[in-house]
């Protein structure tokens, strides 16, 4: 077992994440060498336009994959939003330690054989400079 694991808040916003990457992020937590926080899975409408109007997201609802329901209306996001959990806080302006964390959580994905693309690279070419969106700390499945 890892040194860390998820909170309750953490979680719960797990709990409306697609399976995979649910697993993918449950693996990484155990392997980390920082402790993780979940800062979002699924948002719904009001979260995602407010997120939106204030620059912290490109997308409006229901673009986000953080938005991805069922066919049946339930919350089932395509995306994580994750930070680094240092000290009791997350140390937004250390791009390395996102990179560290990232990385874990690329190679769990890749050992469980689940695809997902990472903001800080959307193209998965290993470079983080080629883009001009760079979201170190979200993760995204690709279906």
């Amino acid at each position: 077992m890892g040194k860390f694991a998820y909170g309750k808040r953490s979680k719960a916003k797990l709990d409306n994440v697609h399976p995979d990457l649910k697993r993918v992020m449950e693996r990484a937590i155990l392997r980390t060498p920082y402790d993780i926080t979940i800062v979002h899975g699924w948002r719904g409408e009001e979260a995602q336009n407010t997120l939106y109007d204030t620059g912290a997201s490109t997308k409006r609802w229901p673009e986000s994959k953080h938005n991805a329901t069922l066919p049946n209306g339930m919350p089932m996001s395509e995306a994580v939003d994750f930070a680094p959990w240092i000290d009791g806080a997350i140390p937004w302006k250390d791009i390395g330690i996102f990179c560290v964390v990232a990385g874990v959580i690329l190679a769990s994905a890749n050992e469980l054989g689940v695809r997902i693309r990472w903001g800080g690279d959307w193209d998965g070419d290993g470079s983080t400079l080629d883009h001009r969106l760079r979201d170190y700390g979200h993760v995204e499945i690709i279906l």
